[in-house]
């Protein structure tokens, strides 16, 4: 969940103005970007994403806040890059913001007879996607030095995301001293080399939404829940729809690693008796199709990795769709309580929609366990 004072969060429950702004990032001559106006929102959404690699992604119709300047927005380009931010005006009348993207440009559609500039962006993310592993990559510094699994993750994008220096945010426990299995090689998707190396972790790495990287806990299974929705009275959610599918949802992971002097498999299965995929429960047995990650060279790492991909999979035997009051400060993977019809379920956050010049937004998300 981003980080806003108390009185903002108060504030998203109860009578407010909310606004939302584009301001335009423009690069600087040698290194970095420097704020260079700031549009209106005339139309837009903004879509956030856990379950890919790129995180978040906007389509959105800018405009001037003065109408007759519009040369304004020639500046916007390829080479650009926004910031989406959340306001709300308070009765009394100061502002507070919020930043709840900030993104790559990737087009710009300009028309004489409109006003407003349409502009796509994607996250950063989006530049390890652009730039594929021209050349096997070895997770080694210039001197041949072996990296660090940690430091080889920032190394692959680092070199891809090369004109802000990159901030890293790296969640505490992640072990940042363990290193590669002798012998490993990427070839092909650069994101691909980034994921094996986080999964040797039990992490999974992202754009942050101020355009830094973080290295995060993958299993967010008992993570602290950051709001609830609610049907009724006081309630936030403005509709809902419940779905129940066996489809791609497992309840025990399988993983098999091979070290320098040993190997195996490791078997995990969902053994949470209060949740909806529990392993000896009604749901059956379910494994997932086996997994073999050649960053792992320890059964500690086995167990990292296998926990982490279980978070992934289990609990989604019941997925809720709902539309609710805004809240810019929710994200993909925070844990929500979500009470429709009177009963108590704790949900994990996939996907969320905001549209981004009113209405109400759309989250997706898979049932972790019966109540709270």
């Amino acid at each position: 969940m981003l980080t806003a004072t108390a009185r903002f969060k108060a504030a998203l429950k109860e009578s407010h103005t909310a606004m939302s702004r584009i301001v335009l990032l423009q690069p600087g001559t040698t290194s970095g970007y420097t704020e260079a106006g700031k549009f209106s929102i005339a139309s837009g959404t903004l879509m956030m994403d856990g379950t890919r690699n790129v995180w978040r992604q906007a389509n959105v119709t800018v405009i001037p806040h003065d109408m007759f300047s519009k040369a304004e927005l020639d500046k916007v380009g390829v080479t650009s890059r926004i910031r989406i931010d959340r306001g709300i005006r308070f009765a009394e009348g100061p502002e507070e913001w919020v930043t709840m993207a900030t993104l790559q440009v990737q087009e710009v559609v300009m028309s004489v007879d409109k006003i407003g500039v349409d502009i796509s962006a994607y996250d950063c993310g989006s530049q390890i996607d652009d730039y594929a592993l021209i050349t096997p990559y070895v997770p080694q510094d210039k001197v041949g030095v072996k990296l660090t699994t940690v430091a080889a993750i920032q190394d692959l994008v680092n070199t891809a995301d090369v004109w802000e220096t990159s901030t890293w945010k790296i969640d505490t426990g992640i072990d940042q001293t363990v290193t590669p299995p002798d012998g490993t090689v990427f070839t092909g998707g650069r994101w691909e080399a980034v994921n094996n190396l986080a999964k040797s972790l039990g992490a999974i790495v992202h754009s942050d939404v101020d355009g830094s990287w973080r290295i995060r806990h993958a299993d967010i299974t008992n993570d602290a829940v950051v709001d609830t929705y609610k049907t009724g009275d006081g309630g936030v959610i403005v509709g809902h729809n419940a779905r129940h599918s066996r489809d791609e949802v497992y309840n025990a992971v399988p993983l098999r690693w091979e070290g320098v002097n040993e190997g195996g498999l490791v078997f995990l299965v969902d053994n949470d008796a209060s949740s909806p995929t529990f392993w000896n429960g009604p749901f059956g047995r379910k494994p997932a199709p086996e997994e073999n990650v050649d960053t792992v060279k320890t059964a500690q790492q086995a167990q990292d990795a296998a926990a982490a991909l279980l978070s992934q999979k289990k609990g989604a035997t019941r997925l809720v769709d709902f539309t609710a009051v805004h809240n810019p400060l929710l994200e993909p993977l925070d844990v929500i309580d979500v009470k429709v019809d009177g009963k108590t379920q704790r949900h994990v956050i996939d996907s969320i929609s905001y549209p981004l010049a009113g209405g109400t937004m759309s989250c997706q998300t898979r049932m972790l366990r019966e109540g709270a």
